[in-house]
């Protein structure tokens, strides 16, 4: 086969970054385990820097090389993404601020995108206008079904209601985690949305967002903290900040042991069902 020498700077981000490509492309073309991707590399020196969060302050959450393809491996035996089917022009294309700035975070399932602005309601400064009626067409290609806003009011939610798109507003503030309730009525949300795709935005689709996503794919798909915020880094950079990332540590076991609950529930729901003839 054909031998590809691959050259990066000595800079530890540039490292940490070369490696991280090389590694994914074994754990996607190779099907080798996190642990045998990382292994060649295990011993360099000096040791590869922790990736920092989007935020311009000292990052105190340690995101390892290893967590980041912990991360895409199980996405990837979930589902979240099938790169026989996957379009880098169409995921360049929409990633851009000026045509939506959208990734989606699980095939099928989760789209994380940017609040929509309409100058009538206060638009922010230096932000695009990208009103309701532009996500429409690509809302409805993708089968979502419920659109959550948990930023403040910056367009009518009757432009995607009236498309035949849900809504649903859960404010909370900027930078910080959901309160339980929040967390609660989020959750409980996507839980009735299961047979469709759910779009989730804050001001820039990153913070907030990427969160309480995160907390759903911890509940339902047992994944760690770790793997949700290593993933989250790939498919949608500067997912989850600041404090956010402490936060889905502490919630990792709580969220475990609803899944459970909820899977549960569902297991004896459906046997009383299947039980029920008489």
């Amino acid at each position: 086969g054909k031998k590809i020498v691959y050259y990066s700077g000595t800079h530890g981000h540039k490292r940490a970054n070369s490696v991280c490509l090389l590694a994914s492309w074994s754990v996607i073309f190779q099907n080798q385990s996190p642990d045998e991707a990382f292994r060649p590399f295990q011993n360099h020196h000096p040791r590869f820097p922790y990736f920092h969060d989007a935020s311009p302050v000292v990052c105190t959450y340690n995101l390892s090389i290893l967590d980041c393809l912990m991360g895409l491996s199980k996405a990837r035996q979930l589902g979240f993404f099938d790169f026989r089917k996957f379009d880098p022009q169409e995921y360049e294309y929409y990633e851009e601020v000026e045509n939506g700035d959208l990734n989606w975070l699980a095939d099928g399932k989760f789209i994380a995108f940017a609040g929509p602005q309409e100058k009538k309601f206060g638009a922010l400064p230096n932000y695009r206008l990208t009103p309701p009626e532009y996500y429409i067409p690509y809302f409805r290609k993708g089968n979502v079904k419920l659109v959550v806003r948990l930023n403040k009011k910056y367009y009518d939610e009757n432009k995607f209601i009236n498309a035949g798109i849900d809504h649903l507003h859960l404010y909370y503030l900027d930078g910080s985690v959901p309160p339980k309730a929040t967390l609660d009525q989020f959750l409980a949300a996507c839980e009735r949305y299961m047979d469709g795709a759910i779009a989730v935005h804050c001001k820039a689709g990153l913070g907030r967002a990427g969160t309480c996503i995160g907390c759903y794919m911890m509940k339902h798909y047992r994944m760690t903290a770790a793997e949700v915020i290593g993933w989250l880094r790939i498919v949608r950079p500067g997912s989850i900040i600041g404090p956010q990332q402490h936060y889905m540590k502490e919630m990792e076991g709580a969220m475990w042991q609803e899944g459970e609950a909820f899977r549960a529930g569902r297991r004896l729901a459906a046997a009383a069902a299947g039980g029920g003839g008489g």
